[in-house]
């Protein structure tokens, strides 16, 4: 870098001498003088000092500017980012889910809640409260909350299909994702066979709680998430109905925020292609 400067400053010193002898031997020309040995040792010596001015003045102000012959190298570290997503199962709930949006629109995080048919045809203002909040997402936990493993096709087919209208209709279609999550985890070929003519893809989970025990205690729901992280990619299983997921819910935020994850809704971590269903 620093030569490739020093040539060029030379270059330049010679670019602008030519042009000024050009100019010296113009005047002669001009002026027929007949001493002209005179003018070319006088315009020698102005060559020379016009060198070693124009360069001295080249160089110091290259010297000074240090960016010129420092090449900045800056090694950047990678950043992995960490994802969670807080899906909270049942719903929805009177207090609970309400209490619940309040809290993550507080912390300003997301959430995706899986819905029962049945509650939301009793609460529908509470899917239009999770259909207007800018941080939840809302999913299909089929009508009736039964094991789809033991139903015939067309009753797996209605368990979805009726609750994925009934959301559609309330919400105006509005925060709805394309997912749905069969009560207790069970599934065979048979439900995403069904599920995928409806146009619905399944979702678990990553780290199972346990907080449907109503005899979970704050510090074992804590725990138990804690020990299950295991990837930069989460899916945590709550419920909505938990009392104590609910008062619990601040801490548990606050822990993985400290931990550096990103809360996400359910439908961003799956579109990732590296997320691996557990």
């Amino acid at each position: 870098m620093f030569l490739s400067w020093i040539i060029i400053c030379f270059v330049v010193i010679d670019i602008i001498l030519l042009f000024q002898k050009l100019l010296f031997n113009t005047f002669v020309l001009l002026l027929n003088l007949k001493n002209k040995n005179i003018f070319d040792k006088k315009q020698n010596m102005i060559i020379t000092r016009l060198h070693v001015i124009i360069f001295s003045t080249i160089l110091f102000v290259l010297l000074n500017t240090k960016e010129v012959f420092e090449e900045k190298i800056v090694f950047y570290k990678p950043v992995f980012v960490k994802k969670v997503a807080l899906t909270f199962d049942d719903g929805p709930h009177p207090y609970f889910t309400e209490n619940i949006v309040k809290i993550i629109s507080d912390y300003n995080i997301k959430a995706t809640f899986f819905l029962v048919g049945t509650q939301v045809k009793k609460f529908p203002q509470l899917v239009k409260l999770l259909a207007e909040s800018d941080c939840c997402k809302i999913g299909n936990h089929t009508y009736s909350h039964k094991n789809l493993t033991k139903l015939t096709e067309s009753e797996i087919f209605n368990e979805l299909k009726t609750t994925q209208e009934i959301l559609s209709s309330i919400s105006g279609e509005k925060n709805v994702i394309p997912y749905f999550r069969p009560p207790g985890g069970h599934y065979n070929n048979k439900v995403l066979n069904i599920a995928d003519k409806l146009g619905l893809k399944i979702v678990l989970w990553s780290v199972f709680t346990n907080d449907h025990n109503e005899r979970i205690t704050e510090k074992e729901l804590i725990n138990r998430i804690m020990s299950s992280l295991s990837s930069d990619k989460e899916i945590i299983l709550l419920h909505s109905g938990s009392k104590t997921t609910l008062e619990c819910l601040p801490k548990i935020i606050e822990i993985l925020k400290e931990k550096n994850y990103e809360f996400v809704t359910v439908d961003e971590i799956l579109k990732d292609e590296t997320y691996i269903v557990n």
